[in-house]
């Protein structure tokens, strides 16, 4: 098992509403998380892929998104 981590905020410092995980080529969510008051998220994952972060308010546009390849260390 193996985790990622990321600090998501919007311009003004505030934590944006969810984090979207996805597998890259399919576009299938796999995952959504919602930061904390400072914007911290985890995604725990027990196989490698490749996958989509996008970082989401509420009523708006993604702010944020791209590849990220998890890789489980054994």
């Amino acid at each position: 098992m193996a985790t990622i981590t990321g600090r998501a905020k919007r311009y003004d410092g505030l934590p944006i509403d969810y984090v979207s995980l996805f597998m890259w080529k399919t576009g299938k969510c796999i995952a959504r998380r919602t930061p904390d008051a400072a914007g911290n998220w985890s995604f725990e994952y027990d196989h490698n892929m490749i996958v989509g972060v996008t970082y989401v308010s509420d009523g708006c546009e993604p702010i944020s998104h791209g590849p990220y390849e998890f890789v489980l260390n054994k």
